[in-house]
């Protein structure tokens, strides 16, 4: 959401062509990225299965990060690793920020982040495809909703875990952290903001 305010997030429009072409400029003026994707109704798959993913990869971000601090690493260390190879992503480049500074990501509820969820059943459904990760996410992150109610953040899946184990993933770190969005091709490009990216460099010592 507070990218939202910040004219910094993503569209994606649906509908007759002519009339997107004609609302594109005014559109434009709001969103960062703007994406056609067809006939009415279509641009609601990407925008709920977007969240959805969302879910799936902080869920998988906690466990990992858990891994991390059980072995005695430096969570701020595991996460430049992470960053830097094959598995970084979005997700991972916010919202395991959002759980090691303990926030969990307080501008979007855990209730709508499942209505999203139940969304992409309700379309899979509909086109009969067969889910299995995406069950799985949908049904824990429901848990999660009944545990810490309906208004806590869309990220307190996480905790479910620091519960379990009964060890936080809080890094002191991460407490002034923020982040903003550049549009590089079409992709969207994290900038981090209050946090020191280079402390953990290898070239630094060279």
């Amino acid at each position: 959401m507070a990218a939202l305010e910040k004219g910094r997030m993503s569209v994606f429009l649906a509908g007759k062509k002519e009339v997107a072409n004609h609302i594109l400029p005014l559109i434009k003026c709001s969103f960062h990225i703007v994406l056609y994707t067809g006939k009415l109704g279509t641009a609601l798959i990407p925008k709920a299965i977007s969240n959805n993913f969302t879910c799936l990869q902080l869920i998988a971000a906690s466990e990992a990060l858990m891994i991390a601090k059980k072995a005695g690493m430096d969570l701020k260390v595991f996460w430049d690793c992470i960053r830097a190879s094959a598995g970084n992503s979005f997700v991972w480049e916010t919202g395991a920020p959002f759980i090691m500074n303990g926030s969990y990501d307080p501008s979007f509820t855990i209730d709508l982040q499942c209505k999203d969820n139940n969304l992409v059943m309700k379309i899979a459904d509909d086109f009969g495809v067969p889910l299995e990760l995406m069950s799985y996410i949908t049904a824990k992150y429901s848990v999660a909703k009944q545990k810490y109610g309906d208004d806590a953040p869309c990220y307190i899946g996480a905790k479910m875990i620091e519960d379990t184990m009964k060890e936080n993933l809080q890094c002191e770190k991460f407490d002034t952290w923020s982040y903003g969005i550049d549009n590089i091709d079409g992709s969207c490009v994290i900038r981090h903001k209050g946090i020191d990216l280079d402390e953990n460099s290898a070239i630094k010592t060279l």
